[in-house]
């Protein structure tokens, strides 16, 4: 009897044993997570144990507005060596570059979306890009305008589209870009001025961004027609064949742009004058004011800069470049080359605009 007892209590113990150890592996099996739900877990400590994130800082969005060789290089090299800054040079140049061979075109963006655009969709397109540029929303560009080679010219763009071109080597520039978008990203949104040189719209489109961005300035850079004729003449554009016709075409341009400035200033009073010839005759204090009209630090390094790009004696053989040996030769060295006649049928389109602007 004690040793049948003693079997039966055994397996009754070993019995009661095994549901135990059941129940405790059921209840630690609950309490097990998932691979990735212990990895967002974890990246939530450690995003809890992180900094809060800086405050937004508040934007000064500038934009240097003129046409094609109006001395718009100079002046937007000057500005971007102010602290702070993120320049973009003619962002708007893949876009017109697109459409004038394609006329019909699918832009492919870098969040991988696509957009139609077609001829008469580069204003409104090239409004979106510039409020994207200002916001630092460069996933709703199009790939070209985000890897384009004029991204050189901006200095605090240079280690982003650095990073994009060693990427593309051994991937897609779809993959390139988006790897490397981050850098481009925290440098505009470090940057309270951010500056965007644009010589593909004119100014009654600048309405549209007044009215978006209300710290918003544009810098209307004027110069005189017959320079940036002959200006223009020197990259291969022939303006003597029909000088009444290409000075009839830019001067109702310049025109339409001066008649907006005064009807948006008179709206929103965010919109100056720069003359051209100002900055390359008096580059010092010309710069010094344009720094205080934007609101921009004028120090001892940025008035070195502005000496070595007019004053220095660069070469003079980069005619897009702008550096010049001395600035102020070029101001009128369209004297000489119009004949009588010629100068006779620039007055006569271009008279009105030529008076206002005090060139006549």
């Amino acid at each position: 009897m004690r040793v049948r007892f003693s079997v039966k209590g055994a397996i009754l113990v070993g019995c009661l044993t095994i549901i135990l150890v059941d129940l405790l592996l059921i209840a630690s099996l609950s309490n097990v997570q998932h691979p990735s739900e212990r990895s967002t877990n974890d990246n939530s400590s450690r995003l809890i144990s992180k900094k809060s994130p800086r405050t937004p800082i508040e934007i000064r969005p500038i934009i240097v507005l003129s046409t094609f060789r109006t001395g718009s290089t100079l002046a937007g090299e000057i500005i971007q060596q102010a602290e702070d800054t993120f320049y973009l040079y003619e962002p708007l140049n893949p876009l017109n570059y697109v459409l004038y061979q394609l006329q019909n075109a699918t832009l492919h963006l870098v969040n991988g979306s696509v957009r139609s655009v077609g001829p008469y969709d580069f204003p409104n397109v090239s409004i979106d890009i510039l409020k994207a540029l200002i916001n630092c929303d460069f996933s709703s560009l199009d790939i070209e305008t985000a890897s384009h080679g004029f991204l050189f010219y901006s200095r605090r763009s240079i280690p982003y589209i650095s990073c994009v071109n060693l990427n593309k080597r051994k991937t897609t520039l779809f993959q390139a870009v988006n790897k490397c978008l981050h850098i481009w990203k925290e440098s505009c949104e470090s940057s309270k001025f951010r500056i965007i040189k644009v010589v593909r719209l004119s100014l009654d489109w600048m309405e549209r961004l007044l009215q978006t961005f209300p710290n918003l300035m544009v810098v209307h850079l004027v110069r005189d027609p017959r320079a940036i004729q002959i200006s223009r003449s020197k990259l291969g554009e022939n303006i003597f064949e029909d000088i009444r016709k290409s000075f009839t075409e830019l001067c109702t341009l310049l025109s339409w742009n001066i008649y907006f400035e005064t009807r948006l200033n008179g709206t929103y009073g965010r919109i100056f004058r720069l003359y051209y010839e100002k900055l390359a005759l008096r580059p010092l204090e010309t710069s010094m004011w344009l720094y205080k009209r934007l609101a921009l630090r004028y120090t001892p390094k940025v008035r070195a800069h502005v000496h070595r790009l007019t004053r220095a004696g660069l070469p003079d053989e980069c005619p897009t470049c702008a550096g010049r040996a001395n600035s102020s030769a070029h101001v009128h060295s369209w004297r000489g080359l119009f004949n009588q006649s010629q100068l006779n049928d620039i007055e006569e389109v271009c008279g009105t605009y030529l008076k206002e602007l005090g060139y006549s």
